[in-house]
């Protein structure tokens, strides 16, 4: 069963409460209430153009807050502006920095503000950002309907708040997010957040990273069972939290997926491997965290 919630944009200053709201972006989203681990988490975002764009062929940057372990595999948007295009949205190869950063840090590579520090959110949760592939110019009138999937087999259960955030490829469009100067002199929001759609998410007991314990060294175990056929596991251990990179190779050193988890807990974890639609032969998981990097092999057998 799908969802849909209708977000409401906040009445700033309440002397302004009579005259007018702040314009949304994110004016519906429709996600599933439940899911299984395993199934493809579709989301669809109904986003208003708001203002004209006839300056700058502006790309689309979201944000999806999501379960730690849920990989994003595909999305298209669609504009009702016959003058803009459809095309894919992708992910975003600076992660966020150009509207989370001033024009001057993003050139001298240095820090900007944390998104986590701005939206606050709940442990087991990251962001992912995207943007369209498509840069192009809209009507004030235009909506655009971006649909997005997330591969969930690695995710775990429970239930989780589901977040967005809208805004255009401009830098330093975070600052823009909800400010009450926008409503005051009449200006647009240019960022919009729509938070806490909740998804159940059950079923994830061969995907599941689960930590039991804290240990004193970074390690990792030979899979088990190996060989395997089709469904192998990796149990690690990180003995503080980490910015963690999980990466399966082929013998030939063709990557085959790749992870990156961000503050993934200390602790002894899971990791479950799925090899259906692979060939036959050796593979090397590689996990790799600040300074450190250790890798095992895994013989495959159909």
């Amino acid at each position: 069963m799908k969802i849909k919630v209708y977000n409401i944009c906040k009445l700033w200053l309440l002397i302004l409460i009579s005259i007018f709201q702040v314009a949304c972006l994110i004016e519906e989203v429709e996600q599933p209430a439940s899911i299984e681990t395993g199934s493809t988490f579709t989301t669809v975002l109904n986003i208003a153009a708001v203002a004209e764009e006839t300056t700058n062929p502006h790309h689309g940057v979201i944000g999806v807050l999501h379960p730690i372990g849920w990989e994003y595999e595909s999305g298209t948007f669609e504009s009702t502006d016959p003058e803009t295009p459809s095309g894919n949205i992708i992910l975003d190869p600076d992660s966020g920095r150009k509207w989370l950063c001033s024009e001057a840090q993003y050139l001298a590579d240095s820090s900007c503000v944390d998104i986590d520090t701005v939206i606050g959110i709940n442990d087991g949760m990251d962001w992912t950002f995207l943007i369209s592939d498509i840069g192009d110019y809209y009507g004030a009138e235009a909506y655009h309907e971006v649909t997005l999937n997330f591969n969930t087999d690695n995710g775990m259960n429970g239930a989780y708040p589901i977040g967005y955030i809208i805004t255009v490829n401009t830098w330093e469009m975070i600052a823009w997010l909800n400010d009450a100067d926008n409503a005051e002199d009449g200006s647009i929001n240019m960022t919009d957040t729509s938070m806490n759609h909740m998804v159940e998410v059950s079923g994830g007991t061969n995907a599941e990273i689960t930590g039991y314990y804290t240990p004193s060294n970074f390690s990792i175990r030979e899979n088990y069972p190996n060989p395997f056929n089709s469904k192998t596991s990796i149990d690690y251990i990180l003995p503080s939290e980490s910015n963690l990179s999980l990466t399966i190779y082929n013998i030939d050193g063709s990557m085959i997926n790749n992870r990156l988890i961000r503050n993934h807990p200390s602790g002894k974890h899971t990791y479950h491997f799925n090899a259906d639609g692979l060939s036959t032969g050796i593979y090397i998981f590689s996990i790799a965290t600040n300074n450190k990097r250790e890798h095992i092999k895994m013989l495959y057998l159909k």
